[in-house]
């Protein structure tokens, strides 16, 4: 996205990437049931560092205040984030938890005509869970699109509705 903003000399828009930088959190099962069970936290590789994801965009000379960084849990961070609108929201929560989170305060957020882009949704149940039970709770019909990739797993809509 900082790419496509730097090729259209967009100066206005921010991309706000927003991670613990430490892997997922532990499941809160007693919170979040839909979570029991779950082991993301144990995969070290979903851990990578505020540093690496930094040199990825000055590789590129895509490291600008342009790209804002939200370092923490989700419940911790998106509740009081300095966001005031989305024209794609791209989650990668790999949980209930986290995705619930990312939608309860940042789908609001999204412009009508903005794209939500889930990663999980045909891969974990409970990321998919959470983006069903969203989309029920709020009356969201827009239509969803699966993403042909080898896993089949991304999903996404265009925000017409709300």
């Amino acid at each position: 996205m900082r790419a496509v903003l730097k090729a259209y000399n967009d100066t206005q828009r921010r991309v706000w990437v927003a991670d613990s930088f430490q892997g997922v959190p532990l499941p809160n099962s007693e919170i979040y049931p839909q979570d029991a069970g779950d082991v993301h936290w144990k995969h070290d590789y979903l851990a990578v560092s505020l540093d690496d994801v930094k040199e990825n965009f000055a590789r590129y000379g895509l490291l600008d205040n342009q790209v804002r960084f939200l370092i923490g849990w989700f419940r911790d961070t998106l509740p009081a984030a300095p966001i005031e609108s989305l024209a794609i929201l791209r989650l990668d929560g790999d949980m209930y938890e986290s995705t619930m989170d990312a939608l309860v305060h940042l789908y609001p957020l999204v412009s009508h005509g903005g794209y939500i882009i889930v990663d999980d949704y045909g891969a974990v149940a409970s990321c998919q869970a959470a983006v069903d039970e969203y989309r029920a709770q709020h009356g969201i019909a827009d239509e969803m699109q699966m993403v042909h990739d080898h896993q089949q797993s991304c999903v996404y809509w265009r925000k017409q509705s709300h």
